[in-house]
């Protein structure tokens, strides 16, 4: 892997959550978040930048992402927003199986593997935010709170952080109950990521913890 790339993206990951969960509304707020989540787009690149292929494959997608961001390509808001959240979910997924691969390598250290596992946590709480407004936008209503659904009459910031909202508390099984999946669609992918959330904890710690278990050992050894 590209020396501090694992580092890179957790810092990007963690910005773009942080300025995601502000819900800004304003101009200025609305490209300081575009650039977060550039940041994160350049970050999963840089991850993936060890093989060239993947790298370049890896910057099409990002190109792509950008160009439905600004409005390069005129299409329906609807088929923009869908395409958007489809190809970001794709790419971070394909970002996260490289973290996880490396993070289970033995060769990998201990100080990586950390810095890999924190941030595969933050993909999967973005990949699920992408896919609960995936969702939303195929079928509108998928997703209620209270005074109705999710997307009626709400920003899109303030939509993206309702999602990462949702996701945070399903993955981390907090389900507070305020917003609600009535769909089947959104309750399958609601299912799935509170396994995935468990599953993943349950695994990734049990590998760091017995691979920093067995570091310390073998510094104990004669």
């Amino acid at each position: 892997m590209r020396p501090g790339s694992f580092s890179l993206l957790l810092v990007a990951g963690t910005m773009m959550y942080v300025l995601n969960a502000l819900a800004i509304t304003s101009t200025a707020g609305a490209i300081i978040e575009q650039m977060a989540r550039l940041g994160l787009l350049f970050a999963g690149i840089y991850v993936l930048s060890a093989r060239r292929m993947a790298a370049w494959l890896g910057t099409i997608l990002g190109a792509l992402v950008c160009a439905l961001d600004v409005g390069v390509l005129r299409l329906d808001p609807r088929v923009v927003r869908v395409l958007g959240d489809s190809i970001t979910a794709a790419f971070l997924v394909w970002v996260l199986t490289v973290i996880l691969r490396e993070v289970f390598r033995p060769v990998t250290t201990e100080r990586n593997a950390i810095m890999g596992a924190l941030g595969g946590f933050l993909l999967i709480l973005t990949i699920f935010t992408r896919v609960h407004g995936l969702i939303e936008a195929v079928s509108p209503g998928a997703y209620r709170r209270e005074g109705g659904a999710v997307s009626a009459r709400a920003a899109a910031a303030e939509e993206v952080a309702t999602f990462q909202y949702f996701s945070t508390v399903t993955m981390t099984t907090v389900g507070f109950g305020d917003i609600v999946p009535v769909t089947l669609g959104a309750r399958l992918v609601t299912g799935l990521e509170a396994i995935a959330g468990q599953f993943y904890v349950a695994v990734v710690i049990a590998a760091l913890v017995g691979r920093a278990a067995g570091a310390r050992s073998a510094d104990r050894a004669p």
